[in-house]
């Protein structure tokens, strides 16, 4: 609103329509047609709001930069967007150093092969190796199991991983194998045994007396 004012001398000298106005904030004397007219203020209101536009793409641009996907280089023009996903539609948010959802999704989907290969190595690896003694399974654990090895199993293993966990709560002590029969022994000197725990046996025969053992 323009507050102007005068004097009653130049109103006696000029007249109320004459240069005798001034306005709170701008200099000299105007008419009072010119003292209450706002000719900039529409124009300097669109520059103040373009520059504050400005400010905002900045910023956005600043941060949109900062959300560039660390895999393929692309950079977002929204912070979060509805993408299409395995399970419908998702809202997928950029964040600082991370990925598209593109990439997102391909990166997880890598993953999930890698383990499953290596999962399906290690089932290979492991079904090579003698059985476990107690249940006679795979000595990498029941297949889809949460024991189930994701390495080579040792070839010293005894037992599966479900085995194992089954003796420590049942407070069995350690796995000792029976020790080699007399008529074993003698065999083994004309041929090598068929038995994938033989040299377990021997050795175990040795480490633990026969007195009070548990098997």
């Amino acid at each position: 609103m323009p507050i102007v004012a005068t004097t009653l001398e130049l109103l006696a000298e000029h007249g109320p329509l004459g240069p005798v106005w001034w306005r709170f904030g701008r200099p000299g004397r105007h008419s009072l047609i010119e003292a209450l007219e706002n000719p900039n203020n529409r124009a300097a209101c669109d520059q103040r709001q373009a520059a504050r536009e400005d400010e905002e793409h900045k910023a956005h641009q600043e941060l949109m930069d900062s959300l560039v996907c660390i895999d393929c280089g692309e950079v977002p023009e929204e912070e979060s967007t509805w993408e299409y996903g395995r399970q419908g539609q998702v809202e997928w948010t950029r964040r600082p150093g991370g990925r598209c959802w593109p990439c997102h999704q391909d990166r997880e989907e890598r993953l999930e092969r890698e383990a499953e290969e290596q999962l399906e190595a290690a089932r290979t690896a492991n079904a090579a190796l003698r059985p476990c003694w107690t249940c006679r399974g795979s000595i990498g654990g029941q297949e889809g199991s949460l024991l189930e090895l994701t390495e080579k199993a040792g070839p010293d293993r005894l037992e599966c991983p479900q085995c194992e966990r089954d003796r420590a709560e049942k407070d069995l002590g350690p796995l000792v194998l029976p020790a080699p029969t007399k008529r074993e022994r003698v065999a083994a000197l004309v041929s090598a045994p068929d038995d994938p725990w033989w040299e377990d046996r021997v050795l175990h025969a040795r480490l633990y007396p026969a007195k009070g053992r548990r098997v």
